[in-house]
């Protein structure tokens, strides 16, 4: 098992080295649903894939419970999500109010141990040809 990578060409044009420059970028597959990861699951348990289902859907309604009501969940050794704000910043605090909040968003920061294992994973270069990744070949100059 290991993540992979493809290799991508960008126009850099802030900094010191500009121009066309090659980069590496994390090859995205398919996400995995709920309904996946319960197959998943069913597949090294013996637990059916409804009852696993039943859950992890359980499971969804609870941590949006939670961050709903401002707790952070921490998810064993994966990591922890926490609910957060941007808001407006204002002269006085009776001017603190809801209508001052910009913006509400969930953050999730991996543990340690989930750090640790991306850190050290395996890691492979795959030759994709992947429409969308690579700019369109330029015609020479004078033609």
């Amino acid at each position: 098992m290991s993540i992979r990578y493809i290799r991508i060409m960008r126009k850099i044009s802030v900094g010191a080295i500009l121009g066309n420059k090659f980069m590496i970028k994390i090859f995205m597959g398919e996400a995995y649903d709920l309904n996946k990861i319960a197959e998943m699951i069913a597949e090294t348990s013996a637990m059916s894939v409804g009852d696993i289902m039943s859950v992890l859907k359980q499971l969804e309604k609870v941590i949006s419970w939670q961050l709903l009501m401002g707790h952070p969940i921490k998810l064993g050794s994966l990591g922890t999500f926490y609910p957060g704000i941007s808001a407006k910043a204002v002269n006085t605090a009776e001017e603190v109010t809801p209508e001052t909040i910009r913006r509400v968003y969930c953050r999730f920061r991996p543990s340690v141990w989930l750090n640790k294992e991306l850190k050290d994973s395996k890691k492979s270069i795959e030759e994709l040809n992947v429409a969308g990744y690579q700019p369109k070949p330029t015609p020479p100059a004078g033609n």
